[in-house]
């Protein structure tokens, strides 16, 4: 049996979509007699949101690292002292998470709060390794200080094997990246961690390509995000029926706006168009918004005046269990990406929940030049719209018709994306 060490400080009960990808291959590696050990941070309440819990074989050894220092514990301590799982909002980190949000329109990655991770995080690997005779290492970005760990870790045993995982590329993304000095060291660091690592892996062609420039020499590979076919166990069924449209059209949003790259706007307009011009009433539809940079969204609506009709409802974060129930239970699935050759290769995990959904996908702002917009067009399970005129054009006939007629799923092309499947993959580049 072959020992993989996980190094990644993001973990369950962590609700994020970036915890799903590391915890769904740890569950089919242990189901495929890999030994699997989960090297991560110990969990403070300002990590937030929490709740994710997903059931883990129980060969499965989480080992969670103490890193805030002293001065930061007593800072946090009546936070600390909080369940981690109550998930109340705190006004004073959420101003922090905002800050620091701004702060990384400039600094980019550098300078995380991780970093403290780092140190406590390596000394406690190399016990594990001279315990367990680890085989391999698997290091999952962001935040970078999983990347540092397993760069200092090859130093000291270079016979390890060190596969990195990029679900968002670091110096080269193209949403977050430093600016001026900072972007040289940024890219200069990312180098220079990833001068000994044995194996790279994107989530899409566009970003292994995009990769392979800055790192001809890597061996560079690509699986996608996906979905646990153990969590939708009866996606198939659901995506066989032909949605229907009742009297009020449900349209909602799950994930991160970013304004002018994930921008909503188009949709704003054309719905505020087609009440204005009387081809709806403004109590046929409503559009939902889940997510947690609501004073964003809210800010973007205001400027433009784009609520004036009380359609919007921006109801902020939710668990993961809340989440699969408002996809279920609304008619649209609103899907944003930025329409730039820097996004062509941006795959969200959030798309997959989509696609087994069983509701159509309506893309905004994004043709199939994008991958995500290749997926949701190959698998047949939505449509796609840079051109306001033609998404005002099909709203409309969406509601004199009653029906979605570009619904009509792929059950083998989604198929495709099933995490029990893309372990082969990952197998195969783990023992080649």
């Amino acid at each position: 049996m072959k020992t993989i060490l996980f190094i990644t400080p993001l973990f369950y009960p962590q609700n994020q979509v970036a915890v799903l990808r590391i915890g769904d291959w740890s569950k089919y590696l242990a189901k495929n007699s890999y030994k699997v050990i989960i090297l991560t941070s110990k969990k403070y309440s300002f990590m937030g949101p929490f709740g994710l819990e997903k059931k883990l074989p129980k060969n499965i050894e989480i080992i969670e690292v103490d890193f805030l220092p002293v001065f930061l514990k007593k800072r946090f301590n009546k936070e600390m002292n909080k369940s981690i799982n109550n998930n109340i909002e705190n006004s004073r980190f959420n101003n922090i998470k905002l800050f620091v949000r701004k702060i990384r329109n400039y600094i980019g990655s550098l300078f995380d709060i991780y970093d403290f991770w780092i140190n406590p995080a390596l000394e406690v690997a190399i016990k594990i390794i001279k315990k367990e005779e680890v085989d391999f290492i698997i290091t999952s970005y962001s935040p970078p200080a999983g990347i540092a760990i397993a760069h200092k870790l090859k130093k000291i045993y270079p016979s390890l094997k060190w596969i990195a995982d990029f679900r968002d590329l670091w110096a080269y993304n193209h949403i977050i990246y430093a600016k001026g000095i900072f972007r040289i060291y940024e890219k200069y660091k990312e180098k220079k961690l990833l001068s000994n690592v044995d194996k790279i892996i994107t989530v899409s062609d566009p970003l292994t390509n995009e990769m392979k420039k800055h790192y001809p020499c890597k061996a560079i590979f690509t699986i996608e995000n996906g979905y646990d076919p153990e969590e939708f166990k009866n996606w198939k069924n659901n995506i066989t029926f032909q949605p229907k449209i009742n009297n009020k059209l449900v349209i909602s949003y799950l994930g991160t706006i970013y304004p002018k790259k994930r921008d909503p706007s188009i949709l704003f307009e054309v719905i505020n168009e087609l009440i204005e011009e009387k081809i709806i009433d403004k109590s046929q539809i409503e559009i939902n918004f889940f997510g947690d940079n609501k004073n964003q969204l809210e800010d973007m609506i205001k400027l433009k005046n784009y609520n004036k009709f009380g359609i919007i409802n921006i109801k902020g974060f939710v668990s993961r269990e809340e989440s699969l129930r408002i996809q279920k239970d609304s008619d649209i699935l609103l899907f944003l990406e930025w329409n730039n050759p820097s996004a062509k290769g941006v795959l969200t995990g959030k798309l997959f929940e989509y696609l087994v959904s069983g509701r159509p996908i309506l893309g905004v702002g994004i043709t199939n030049k994008n991958e995500a917009g290749k997926v949701i067009e190959k698998t047949r399970t939505g449509k796609l719209f840079i051109n306001k005129n033609l998404l005002k054009r099909d709203l409309k006939n969406i509601f004199l018709n009653k029906k979605i007629d570009f619904y009509n799923p792929d059950v083998n092309e989604i198929e495709r994306y099933s995490r029990d499947k893309q372990i082969l993959k990952l197998i195969e580049i783990i023992e080649s």
